[in-house]
């Protein structure tokens, strides 16, 4: 099975299709058989012959939707409609990396801006690119994406592959990638994919909370999750800080120091295993199965390095007022500072 990641991959290189670019036609005709595909979801949940838990889980879908509106969240006219798809994810994404750095390899498209990865609409093809990286030497890592967010330019449906999450997982995709819809700094990643996180993690709290999810359940399921994830980004940041001293000593021998890298991911998934009972039941076994490399680190980092920040800012200074973050994150994200700067200066 295809690891599914929530990303907010944008496919805007759309934009600027060019008949000589084979991988922007291949984007272009993956989108458009995205779109041929898809019905609008009504439709779907009142087939008799769709399966109960699908047109369950659209149903929830058509609730995520109505409820991030609510929130001020402009989803447009995304996830109104439902595309079968005959493969385990929507999208193949290929993150890349410096050998001996932390640094991802960015690809820049118009209107989109630079991003630390490259996605495929089919896997053969994520496959090939990810092979051909690992062949110049960089450290890659390819991974199945059930969703993705085209900033408003397309209606997004929402895919098969999206579905085999869990309930809260999924509304937290419809969330996710409705952050993208409303909010969107070009060639800021980071910013983007934190932000839509964010929001996410606190307003699914909220979703529940409004359809009668008793109180007491709710505080323990996020706990066991918010307990596991601080567990999982602790491991990952000593490790980065481990890898960071090996690759400043520039005066040590590459080979030595590739030794060493090996052994900080060694420790890392010796670490993990560990202190594994810790995790209950929210674990990241399939993670550290994983031959683990810098790619991984960055595909991680690109959702979570800057989480910690605007969390801070969303419970600290808007006192988790979401409405009013949301309205003072739109203009950090078109401020020509950079956007850390711009945070600072963000009020109430």
């Amino acid at each position: 099975m295809v690891r599914k990641t929530v990303s907010g991959i944008a496919l805007l290189a759309l934009a600027g299709l060019t008949a000589c670019d084979s991988y922007l036609i291949h984007i272009a005709r993956g989108q458009s058989d995205l779109l041929d595909r898809a019905r609008p979801i009504g439709e779907v949940v009142g087939d008799p012959t769709t399966p109960a838990e699908t047109a369950e889980k659209l149903a929830l879908v058509q609730e995520a939707v109505a409820f991030s509106e609510h929130w001020g969240l402009d989803v447009g006219d995304s996830y109104q409609s439902y595309s079968q798809l005959d493969r385990d994810a929507t999208v193949w994404t290929v993150f890349r990396a410096e050998r001996l750095a932390l640094n991802p390899v960015v690809n820049c498209w118009p209107i989109a801006g630079c991003v630390p990865y490259q996605g495929y609409f089919e896997e053969a093809k994520a496959e090939a690119f990810f092979l051909k990286a690992q062949e110049r030497g960089f450290d890659a890592y390819m991974g199945g994406v059930d969703a993705y967010a085209t900033l408003g330019w397309f209606p997004d449906p929402i895919a098969s592959p999206a579905l085999d999450r869990s309930k809260t997982s999924l509304v937290e995709l419809v969330i996710h990638e409705s952050v993208h819809n409303t909010i969107y700094r070009p060639g800021a990643a980071e910013f983007n994919e934190a932000l839509a996180n964010t929001i996410a993690f606190a307003l699914v709290k909220e979703f529940w909370a409004q359809k009668g999810v008793d109180t007491g359940d709710l505080e323990a399921f996020f706990a066991e999750r918010d307990h596991a994830r601080a567990l999982f980004h602790g491991l990952i940041q000593d490790t980065k800080r481990e890898l960071d001293e090996i690759y400043a000593a520039a005066d040590v021998a590459e080979d030595l120091r590739l030794q060493a890298k090996a052994d900080a991911f060694a420790r890392l998934k010796q670490r993990y295993h560990a202190s594994r009972s810790a995790f209950g039941g929210y674990n990241y076994d399939g993670f550290f199965e994983r031959d683990l490399n810098n790619a991984h680190l960055v595909s991680i980092g690109t959702y979570e390095n800057a989480r910690p920040e605007l969390e801070a800012v969303l419970y600290g200074r808007f006192g988790g007022n979401v409405k009013r973050f949301l309205l003072a994150m739109e203009v950090v994200a078109a401020s020509s500072e950079d956007w850390r700067v711009a945070l600072a200066k963000a009020k109430p």
